[in-house]
């Protein structure tokens, strides 16, 4: 339909009637998308002289379009209807008419309180154990119990306390109920939270006090509601409540009945209250919740999908509630379920969530202060899924003390939850909202400054907990300079450990998103060990990986030779030295020798693990050599290990022990402990395979008693399984027995399915030793099953053992 002339605010009479001329004007002057008309009001402003401060956004643009609003922006609503528009009478002509509205709409700001309850959700689901734990404490005999639920907006926080309330009702336990919404967070500024006095005047009345008999000051109205509601076994229940000072003048005193608060603030502050946070639905529930909502025919049709869906949307019951509106429709029946996850997919990814989800989140988020908003239009931009006070100063660029008590606020006001051990964590709702606020509030230099200090912060404090863990290491890390923000205490190797664990998702986030400012290649380097030795293969391939596209030559080098070892790790020796050959390639043309060091020591490690002895023998050969060229004590090392593995499995024992033993001396030197504690253990192996067994014995004891000095359980396990080995070997049956049944339980305790089927299949062979055939096939069998659990093809001995044929190549 075409428009000659542009719509008529005259027609409207209330504020949604006004806002429905308001879109036919848009859509009357082409339909301009919301960030054209936020870009043609922030020129009409600069133009009138407006500072660059005051500049409007999109999503405040798209507010002038929303309907459900008491007040709107009336400077920002005319300056669109001239954009739209600009003609100077028809602008005047909107002025008036919105006068006029406006003051319709705060007449009807006076509290509506009322007796009894509003009528429960007929689809109210899950929150069992809330539900119990609410009538628990509002249903016990004594009075003056309050109960205060909190959470973020759209979580049911509404719908869990009119649910309570009708149980409470129906068992007894109450009588009757007043009900009030104190508008807390209201979505407008011209409606503020309700006036304790004004919300008592509307109790008394509605407990039988004629109006002449109403007090008129809080103190008398307060005296007066307490006496009324004394012996009562009423339920008060405040709804959408903004602080404690707001509840406490309209709480009955012990003698009065319970009272059940709602709010989006926990409300620590409320002596005595019992508080319930509620979070989302969980994946259970909420799929519950599709089934009684949607059908559960349609829903069990598509198990999967449903879940996903309820994923999308965060578990969160008013997106949920949205999302079955929408699949019930009548324009959407013969959608499939998919369809509907494409399209919440599709919108996810553009950072466009449902108008009435966006309207309840800016509930909470309009109530902060400017401070705690930037927090959380920062928090959202933060590339891991949650961060620590360390993290939210790194990012917000403050102490620790204040970064603290900003995300204590955020959680107050349920827009950020409190995860495990002081951790912050985004609803991803909040965070695509969060994402698109800080688009459009906050300026590109200041989000880019925001993450490189967050970036800064977690190379440093990488660094630092690297040299804890890995400290033999120390000379192949970059150095990285104090950044002068806060960081945890990381003074040994139990706490770095326990950070880089509690950080890993977030440092491999940073990684990722720091490749144009280098701190992918940073952390690429600093993390390898860590990510190698954990074993944590998925998240060092996405870090190495997203390194290499680093513009520098020496980090993209560095970050294939830790590509290829991450291969190598899960045994795919193609993939890998194709990497290490590109990494020998780029140092090479760089001129870097001593990550040409490193490249050939990886090419030989990857050869001597997929048993090419010579070739891995000619690899070593040269790092070696280039190494001790280069004074690398740490880089000869290395080379001499591997190159001592590789004779010994070549049969050239005397060769190997050489290698070893000069690799040892190394160890002495630097004073490692665990590097020499490895190396024993590689010198007894060389004794093992000799015929040498009681030489071999005496480096696997020593090697045992360096782990248990030096604390590191993964050594201790290894000794102990060569030291079972050597002990089966010279006949030691009981001491073999013994030693086996220890690697057991710390391999059990570890979690290390390789070596829980080494030790099995070791005490298998003890028991057989001493007789015991049947209590052997108990660890046989258990073995083979870890064997089938890894992986790993069925070896002859296991075979064997058990009476059972090995497949031709097994």
């Amino acid at each position: 339909m075409a428009f000659t002339e542009p719509p008529d605010p005259g027609h409207a009479r209330t504020l949604a009637e006004l806002i429905g001329q308001l879109r036919l004007l848009k859509a009357w002057a082409g339909g301009p998308s919301y960030t054209q008309i936020a870009e043609r009001v922030n020129r009409l402003w600069t133009a009138a002289g407006r500072p660059p401060g005051e500049r409007t956004a999109r999503t405040t643009v798209a507010d002038c379009f929303k309907t459900g609003r008491a007040r709107p922006n009336t400077d920002l609503l005319l300056a669109v209807v001239e954009v739209l528009h600009p003609d100077a009478a028809y602008v005047a002509r909107w002025q008036d008419v919105l006068r006029v509205v406006r003051g319709r709409a705060e007449a009807a700001t006076l509290v509506q309180a009322r007796l009894g309850l509003p009528e429960a959700l007929p689809d109210f689901t899950g929150r069992r154990a809330e539900l119990a734990r609410l009538c628990a404490v509002l249903g016990a005999a004594e009075g003056g119990r309050v109960a205060a639920i909190a959470g973020m907006a759209g979580v049911g926080k509404t719908g869990l306390a009119v649910h309570t309330g009708h149980e409470l009702l129906r068992t007894g336990r109450c009588e009757n109920a007043l009900f009030v919404n104190l508008r807390g967070f209201h979505p407008d500024p011209g409606r503020p939270p309700v006036d304790p006095a004004a919300v008592l005047d509307s109790f008394l009345r509605l407990l039988g006090v004629p109006g002449h008999a109403v007090p008129a000051d809080l103190a008398a109205k307060q005296r007066l509601y307490q006496e009324r509601s004394a012996g009562r076994r009423l339920l008060v229940v405040l709804d959408d409540a903004a602080d404690e000072d707001q509840v406490r003048p309209l709480l009955p005193d012990e003698r009065g009945g319970p009272v059940l608060v709602t709010s989006r603030r926990a409300l620590g502050g409320l002596t005595g209250a019992v508080s319930v946070p509620l979070d989302v639905l969980s994946p259970d529930d909420a799929l519950a919740y599709l089934r009684r909502t949607v059908g559960a025919e349609r829903i069990d049709r598509a198990p999967g999908v449903a879940r996903r869906i309820t994923a999308e949307l965060g578990g969160l019951p008013l997106a949920l509630s949205l999302a079955a509106l929408r699949m019930t429709a009548p324009a959407h029946r013969s959608w499939l379920l998919a369809d509907h996850l494409e399209r919440l997919e599709q919108r996810r990814a553009h950072l466009r969530l449902d108008n009435a989800v966006d309207a309840s989140i800016s509930l909470s988020y309009d109530q902060l202060a400017e401070p705690e908003r930037r927090a959380l239009r920062l928090l959202a931009l933060h590339p891991g899924p949650d961060l620590d006070a360390h993290g939210m100063a790194a990012l917000t660029g403050t102490g620790l003390a204040e970064a603290t008590r900003t995300a204590d606020r955020l959680v107050a006001a349920s827009l950020v939850r409190r995860g495990g051990a002081g951790r912050f964590e985004l609803h991803d709702l909040i965070r695509a909202f969060g994402m698109a606020r800080a688009q459009d509030e906050d300026a590109p230099a200041g989000r880019k400054a925001a993450l490189t200090r967050l970036l800064d912060y977690y190379a440093f404090a990488a660094a630092t907990a690297m040299d804890q863990y890995a400290p033999r290491t120390r000379a192949y890390r970059p150095r990285v300079p104090d950044p002068g923000l806060p960081v945890p205490p990381l003074a040994d190797r139990e706490a770095a450990t326990a950070w880089l664990d509690a950080e890993r998702a977030n440092l491999v986030g940073a990684g990722v998103h720091g490749v144009p400012t280098g701190h992918a290649g940073l952390l690429s380097r600093l993390l390898f060990r860590y990510l190698q030795t954990g074993g944590y293969i998925s998240e060092a391939l996405v870090l190495h990986t997203s390194a290499t596209e680093s513009a520098d030559p020496l980090a993209r080098g560095h970050a294939l030779v830790s590509v290829a070892a991450t291969h190598s790790q899960v045994g795919r020796y193609e993939v890998a030295t194709r990497f290490a050959a590109q990494a020998l390639d780029c140092f090479r043309g760089a001129g870097d020798r001593s990550g040409e060091c490193r490249a050939l020591g990886t090419l030989g490690a990857i050869a001597s693990w997929n048993a090419d002895f010579a070739r891995s023998a000619e690899f070593e050969r040269a790092a070696l050599a280039l190494a001790r060229e280069l004074g690398d004590r740490a880089g000869e090392r290395t080379a001499l290990t591997n190159l001592g593995y590789v004779y010994g499995r070549l049969g050239r024992y005397t060769e190997a022990l050489g290698f070893h033993t000069g690799a040892l001396a190394i160890d002495q030197q630097t004073g490692d402990l665990c590097d020499t504690g490895r190396t024993l253990l590689n010198i007894g192996d060389t004794h093992l395979r000799s015929g040498s067994h009681a030489e071999a014995y005496g480096h696997f004891h020593r090697a045992v008693a360096i782990a248990e000095q030096a604390g590191d359980r993964d050594l201790h396990l290894e000794a102990l399984l060569c030291l079972a080995d050597a002990s089966l070997e010279l006949g030691r049956t009981g001491h073999a027995r013994a030693t086996y049944e220890c690697a057991v339980a710390i391999a059990a305790d570890l979690g290390s399915l390789h070596a829980a089927a080494r030790a099995h299949a070791g005490l298998a062979r003890a028991l057989t030793a001493s007789g015991e055939a049947e209590q052997a096939r108990s660890h046989w069998l258990v073995a083979r099953a870890h064997h089938r659990e890894l992986g790993l093809p069925e070896s002859a001995e296991i075979a064997e053992a058990l009476g059972c044929p090995v497949a031709a190549g097994g």
